[in-house]
């Protein structure tokens, strides 16, 4: 534990440590949705991985928003290839996702110790499932009122056995078909993950060796480009999609945390290059997006990049505004898409036949409503419900054992 912290003190600038300063504030702000209190000695920050999670989420809303953004504003159609290769911001929030609990956690799981995992577990537990909740009932109730409950015709499944596999957060794990809210199939891959965590960090501290990482990522991502390549369906998904990307994509983020201790800090500079060659690839090259992820190695470079802390992109990412939406981008990216139609109801008529001046005031204004509801549900149930869970489980843990059959009070 000591030589991680040394080494990331060494590697990290003073700027987002917990308990410092930013800007002449308190240092108070996660990285992304994976952080925790701890104990004196834990790696800083990295707030430019905290901003990157609000580019993600913005990036899977335009695509879910992407019929409305061009009707409501035909020129945004040029923009096309970037709106249309939304999808791809979940990749980004996979690969994050284990580099993240790699760069926290490492140092605290590098050995087996059976209450550090139940903790890690119950953590994550804090972190995701009290939206997951919420958003699951609004969905219910949104669909019980319209009628949809059931089985539609493009297989969305609102039944009582996918109503419980939401509750347990396992409703990917059986079935390739949405249920539900649907943006909710990724927080099942990711529950999937965080469960196999501890074990993987166990053999994430016996890599020693940044090449031998860095191979073992590039490794990953050349097997499910692989089979993507041979056995893509039409719609080019294979079967369990979900779960493929999601365990090559975390499993190469953990992996990547060892190049980015052994990295030169100058290395974050070429993070802006590389973002704008991405752009510029889906832009210019349609079917470099075209369902077969052939972009998400892409990804996990531009986050290793980005962790250096250096560099125009990483300083911009860092921005307390960055940092906030970041913060709220798992509220964000949970709602997106059940505020859609209230949004296609209300607001999206006011533009009718008005031109795309009044298209682009629209847009805005579902900007203002989207960000609006985001917010709210961070700061009414996210984070406190989060505090309450946690708070239990530190009680839990501190309370003396009882002898076996003694009575509980």
């Amino acid at each position: 534990m000591g030589w991680w912290a040394a080494r990331a003190r060494a590697s990290r600038p003073a700027r987002g440590v917990y308990g410092g300063r930013v800007r002449g504030r308190p240092a108070t702000l996660e990285v992304m949705r994976h952080t925790t209190a701890e104990p004196a000695g834990r790696p800083p920050s990295i707030a430019a991985l905290t901003g990157l999670r609000a580019v993600a989420a913005v990036w899977v809303v335009l695509f879910h928003y992407r019929a409305d953004v061009e009707r409501l504003v035909p020129p945004a159609r040029h923009l096309d290839p970037l709106l249309a290769s939304g999808y791809l911001g979940v990749d980004v929030f996979f690969v994050l996702s284990g580099f993240v609990l790699a760069y926290n956690y490492g140092h605290r799981l590098d050995r087996w110790r059976p209450r550090e995992a139940r903790d890690f577990v119950q953590n994550r537990v804090a972190r995701v499932w009290p939206v997951q909740v919420v958003t699951l009932h609004a969905d219910l109730l949104y669909a019980a009122a319209v009628g949809a409950l059931g089985v539609s015709a493009d297989g969305h499944r609102r039944t009582p056995a996918a109503y419980v596999e939401n509750l347990t957060m396992t409703h990917l794990w059986f079935s390739d078909r949405p249920s539900f809210n649907a943006p909710a199939w990724s927080i099942s891959a990711e529950w999937l993950v965080y469960l196999l965590c501890p074990l993987l960090l166990l053999g994430f501290a016996r890599v020693r060796r940044a090449g031998t990482a860095l191979a073992g990522a590039a490794g990953l991502y050349a097997v499910m480009l692989l089979v993507f390549a041979l056995f893509a369906l039409p719609n080019g998904n294979v079967p369990h999609a979900g779960l493929l990307r999601v365990v090559v994509e975390f499993v190469a983020g953990v992996l990547l945390v060892r190049v980015h201790q052994q990295a030169p800090r100058g290395i974050g500079r070429a993070a802006l290059p590389v973002a704008v060659a991405l752009v510029l690839v889906v832009l210019l090259v349609p079917r470099s997006h075209g369902g077969g992820y052939w972009l998400a190695p892409a990804f996990a470079l531009l986050v290793l990049l980005l962790a250096a802390g250096t560099g125009p992109l990483a300083a911009v990412l860092s921005t307390r505004w960055s940092v906030l939406w970041g913060e709220a981008s798992y509220c964000l990216y949970m709602t997106h898409v059940l505020v859609q139609p209230l949004l296609r109801s209300v607001v999206h008529p006011l533009a009718d036949g008005r031109g795309s001046a009044a298209g682009a005031l629209v847009l805005v204004l579902d900007a203002l409503v989207l960000g609006a509801v985001a917010l709210l549900l961070r700061r009414a149930v996210e984070v406190p419900a989060r505090g309450l869970l946690r708070a239990r489980t530190r009680h839990a843990a501190s309370a003396p054992r009882q002898p076996v059959g003694a009575p509980n009070g």
